[in-house]
């Protein structure tokens, strides 16, 4: 009786002690580690949540840059630290839910708990301003007859995807064109080796292209005229997003704190004024529609990959 009292007492004390860590988190400096280089596109958005995250929780994020791979080897870091709360992962669409189908990494869905998503970009299917191709019904048309190449990033990249995509949903089949993305895609389309691409809202400012549709579910404040895929009758829709991820197993209460404190600061004046500055679009998810929507992109776009021969 006496060794049974001792042991639901010392259960107790261990759940307590378990109970007062949580009410404390975070007592010490965390740990944000950006699985590309600094100042790049996944690293700005980081230091803006990073710096808002500072002043909400009341500690200091120490910003870790690890590049290679597509991400893949700062994910794999990541995914081995303690389930803490302390080593936090702000990280795209990307190294999340196509890397691990392609490169076969250590870490998959089951890795992670998400946290909040912060930001997300559509991407907009885009041609030559001079382009003969005015609707997405001439698309189609070119696609039929054998004239359509889409130019993209790598195999497996997250323009691949939306090729990929678009293929599925309208029934055609486009040759796609690998290149090292950014200004490799627009040199494809200028010099007539490629009649199409899938591209942010800066498709115009930057490159003077016109957009066909839009790949999101309601139609974009910034280009209020261009329709989404949905009014033309697809199911096509494809984003850039980042979120933030910690280790699974991580303590529930942990994860619920962190991700309100991601959506207070998304609401702060000085992380709209920075995003815009970036041309970043804020998009807010908290921790249960995040892993929600997570899950169902990585198998998602674990399925596309199959399905276009690239993983078995």
């Amino acid at each position: 009786m006496k060794r049974t009292v001792s042991s639901v007492l010392v259960g107790a004390g261990m759940a307590l002690s378990a109970t007062m860590a949580i009410a404390d988190y975070p007592e010490r400096t965390i740990n944000m580690l950006v699985p590309f280089g600094a100042g790049g596109g996944t690293d700005v958005p980081a230091r803006f949540l990073a710096a808002e995250l500072e002043g909400i929780l009341g500690q200091n994020i120490v910003v870790t840059n690890v590049d290679g791979a597509g991400g893949t080897v700062g994910a794999t870091q990541l995914s081995e630290q303690a389930a803490d709360g302390y080593n936090l992962g702000f990280m795209p669409v990307g190294t999340t839910t196509t890397q691990p189908h392609l490169r076969g990494t250590s870490y998959n869905a089951d890795s992670w708990a998400p946290i909040c998503m912060v930001s997300q970009g559509p991407f907009y299917l885009v041609v030559a301003d001079d382009s003969p191709i005015q609707s997405l019904d001439d698309y189609r048309t070119a696609a039929e007859a054998g004239t359509l190449r889409f130019a993209g990033a790598g195999p497996g990249s997250m323009s691949h995807v939306a090729q990929l995509t678009l293929d599925n949903a309208t029934g055609v089949t486009t040759q796609y064109i690998p290149t090292q993305g950014g200004g490799d895609i627009a040199t494809e389309i200028s010099g007539g080796r490629a009649e199409t691409t899938t591209w942010f809202a800066d498709y115009d400012s930057r490159f003077g292209w016109r957009a066909l549709a839009i790949m999101a579910d309601e139609r974009s404040d910034t280009h209020p005229d261009v329709p989404t895929m949905a009014e033309l009758g697809y199911d096509a829709q494809v984003s850039v997003w980042f979120g933030l991820f910690t280790q699974a197993g991580t303590p529930g209460d942990v994860v619920s704190a962190l991700s309100d404190a991601c959506g207070q600061a998304v609401q702060t004046d000085s992380f709209a004024e920075n995003m815009a500055g970036a041309n970043r679009l804020i998009r807010f998810m908290d921790h249960n529609a995040f892993g929600l929507f997570f899950r169902s992109a990585y198998e998602l776009n674990g399925q596309l990959m199959r399905d276009a021969g690239l993983i078995q």
